[in-house]
């Protein structure tokens, strides 16, 4: 959907929440992977947390960040030669189906038909010879849309990109899972009768575009000019990593330091800045702070923002907490509370001679010792959104209370 996944936070709009942090952050359940900073920069290992903004002023190459010519990139598949396992197991991560890009004039299989009555307006969503497209009606007046683009994996949710005259469109209905069917998109706000191109969705400035499409497809933005053409749907190695064609010229050279330098390398990020680097797309903490919007339920899609709010997390941050520690980006998300009890018990279990109130051992449950993240990581609901979705502020949870922003 549309996990918005996405950037950092614009001003309050009238009709909705930011595009690409809204329906996106549905489909977007991983963190991105951190990477260094290229060509000897390294990141101070206890730096502040920045905003997105600030990350990707500040660093040659942070997700997002779109000022590098087209012509650096090596391809989609240059890097399977050599990487060809992870390369080939990231293919099935939601992140790399956070989009869909349908063919004009041919039908498509991603779409179901379906309709739905909201208000005034009927929406029906078809696919024919025509290609995938969006319909709304009143009364007599119809107005019509085509589908250029589904951002999401579909594990929560999915919305619709609309071409409409040349301009883009965020739909103003999704589909869901739970409800086998469509409902508002969230963030958007009911349309009054008797204006049918606002009931088509959100008309996306270029500047909102590329930041949703930033965090869903790979190569959108280059040289800092936004161009869906070119984009290739879901997130990729270089889309991370950065740029990829003088890591593989240095490579065929057999220049193995030169190779090294000029490809982003996550081990070299200090715990905030790969929190941080994930937070492109999923919000960092001072995105949210900096944010009139990011406040209530909502933010539990914002997972750096939680993680960071956990007592376990510090001052300065713990590398057995950032978003990797726990996710690989290259594989799929593991969705069982037992996968993740290794991690918790890796910190939270007695240590054979410890004493039990060693300030250097971290607390142990009196309760349990497995679905860690069943107690400490409670799901909440996000309102519109029907699902639920894993809290990241790992904390003990109180009966009663309310939701902790």
């Amino acid at each position: 959907m549309s996990n918005a996944a996405l950037q950092p936070p614009a001003k309050p709009r009238s009709r909705s929440v930011r595009s690409g942090y809204r329906v996106a952050s549905i489909a977007l359940v991983l963190c991105l992977l951190p990477a260094l900073a290229v060509r000897g920069q390294s990141p101070s290992a206890s730096e502040a947390p920045s905003t997105t903004k600030d990350r990707v002023n500040s660093q040659r190459w942070w997700p997002t960040k779109g000022t590098v010519p087209f012509a650096d990139f090596a391809g989609d598949s240059a890097c399977g030669p050599c990487h060809s396992k992870k390369a080939s197991s990231q293919l099935t991560t939601p992140m790399a189906q956070a989009a869909v890009r349908l063919a004009t004039r041919t039908p498509s299989p991603e779409i179901a038909r379906a309709s739905l009555q909201l208000g005034p307006y009927l929406y029906r969503i078809s696919s024919g010879p025509l290609g995938s497209r969006l319909a709304v009606s009143s009364g007599k007046r119809s107005i019509t849309a085509s589908i250029a683009w589904i951002f999401g994996a579909g594990v929560h949710g999915q919305t619709y990109i609309l071409d409409h005259d040349g301009a883009w469109y965020e739909s103003q209905v999704s589909s869901f899972a739970s409800l086998h069917g469509m409902d508002i998109t969230p963030g958007h706000a009911p349309v009054d009768a008797g204006n049918l191109q606002n009931a088509l969705g959100e008309r996306l400035a270029t500047s909102a575009a590329g930041r949703c499409f930033a965090c869903h497809t790979t190569y959108s933005t280059t040289s800092s000019k936004f161009d869906a053409s070119q984009a290739v749907p879901g997130i990729h190695c270089e889309q991370c990593h950065g740029p990829g064609r003088e890591h593989i010229h240095a490579i065929h050279a057999d220049e193995r330091s030169e190779a090294i330098k000029a490809i982003l390398n996550p081990a070299d990020l200090g715990p905030v800045e790969s929190v941080d680097f994930c937070g492109a797309c999923h919000r960092t903490t001072m995105d949210v702070v900096e944010s009139t919007e990011a406040y209530g339920p909502i933010n539990v899609r914002f997972q750096p923002y939680r993680l960071e709010k956990s007592r376990c997390w510090g001052a300065e941050g713990d590398a057995r907490l950032t978003c990797i520690a726990c996710h690989n980006p290259h594989e799929p998300l593991a969705r069982g509370a037992s996968y993740y009890d290794q991690r918790c018990l890796a910190c939270h279990a007695a240590r054979e001679g410890e004493p039990a109130d060693r300030d250097a051992t971290p607390a142990v449950c009196p309760v349990a010792k497995a679905n860690c993240t069943s107690c400490h990581m409670p799901k909440a609901d996000v309102p519109g959104m029907h699902a639920k979705f894993t809290d990241h502020f790992i904390r003990i949870v109180r009966g009663g209370e309310s939701y902790p922003n």
